[in-house]
């Protein structure tokens, strides 16, 4: 079918063509979509070369007809992120596309954390927020997953993120670590959802300060309610979660951030107790480290330094 070629600029006066007019046709599509979801927008009203449309009190969405024959959806004009998110993906279906995936999507969040693996020191969730230009700068100069990172090299790398981006860090020394743990653990919870909440404390603060395309996570866990509880913290915002996320520049820049912190967690209580408390889990070393800890000042006060449900505890106070 052929359509009626249309003027270049139609006058605000004349609604006729709205019926018919493919512009007409898409647009109604989207606002049916959006109404779908909850989303009420105003009827649609010429302007030069397209249609616009307010969706409630969140901004305008304009669609333009282009010389090839498509329409262009453009939801610049809406202010809040979420519903603009809703209007791109509400548009592509409308027009039969695939939307376009979070992954693509700018600012991106990403968040990781460190410390989860270790006896002494905290534990830390870090997000960082970066745009697509402040992510090829970052990558360009050596940000990358922390665990390839030397401990000076993550400390330098942590400083330039630091200084450059919007970051949000959330950290638990042992004794309030320790704390938490047992009154998840007494409610059948577990260090999974203690660290849930770190993330979504430490996104949530990076959300609430600016537009967000997608928070990417570290996956360490599947559970729906660790998923929940971490989509919770953005809502209208995709939370994408994914092993090996730190291959990612947003997610490298939080693990990179969250190792530094931890380090320097770690070297406070070192000088705070005169005993140099090692990294890692369980080896013979750090095991003789907490001996002696606990020789000096008693196996009761392990907790002001360690976290106390590792296995480690108990070969530690077996002597």
């Amino acid at each position: 079918m052929r359509f009626p070629q249309r003027p270049a600029f139609i006058r605000r006066d004349d609604q006729s063509v709205l019926m018919t007019d493919p512009l007409g046709v898409r647009a109604d599509e989207v606002r049916r979509r959006l109404a779908d979801r909850g989303y009420v927008s105003s009827e649609p009203i010429p302007i030069q070369y397209g249609l616009q449309f307010r969706v409630g009190e969140k901004g305008v969405v304009r669609l333009y007809a282009r010389k090839d024959g498509r329409i262009t959806v453009d939801a610049s004009q809406v202010r809040d992120p979420a519903v603009r998110l809703q209007v791109q993906g509400t548009a592509a279906s409308a027009a039969g596309e695939s939307p376009p995936s979070p992954l693509e999507r700018w600012p991106q969040v990403g968040a990781d954390e460190s410390g989860k693996g270790d006896y002494f020191g905290p534990l830390v969730a870090a997000a960082v927020r970066v745009d697509a230009f402040e992510a090829a700068g970052l990558s360009a100069r050596g940000v990358r997953d922390s665990k390839t990172v030397s401990d000076d090299e993550v400390g330098r790398l942590s400083a330039m993120i630091t200084a450059e981006c919007a970051t949000s860090v959330e950290l638990l020394m042992p004794a309030e670590y320790n704390a938490r743990y047992e009154a998840l653990a007494a409610r059948g919870r577990n260090l999974n959802d203690l660290l849930a909440g770190l993330h979504a404390t430490a996104i949530g603060r990076l959300v609430g300060e600016g537009p967000v395309g997608v928070v990417i996570v570290d996956r360490f866990s599947a559970t729906p309610r660790i998923e929940a509880a971490l989509a919770a913290c953005c809502p209208g915002v995709p939370v994408v979660t994914e092993c090996g996320a730190e291959e990612r520049t947003a997610v490298a820049a939080a693990s990179c951030l969250a190792r530094a912190r931890f380090l320097e967690g770690l070297a406070a209580l070192s000088e705070e107790v005169g005993i140099a408390l090692p990294k890692g889990g369980s080896s013979p070393g750090l095991v003789k480290a907490a001996r002696r800890y606990a020789d000096r000042f008693g196996p009761e006060a392990l907790g002001e330094v360690a976290k106390i449900h590792f296995r480690t505890t108990e070969r530690v106070r077996k002597g």
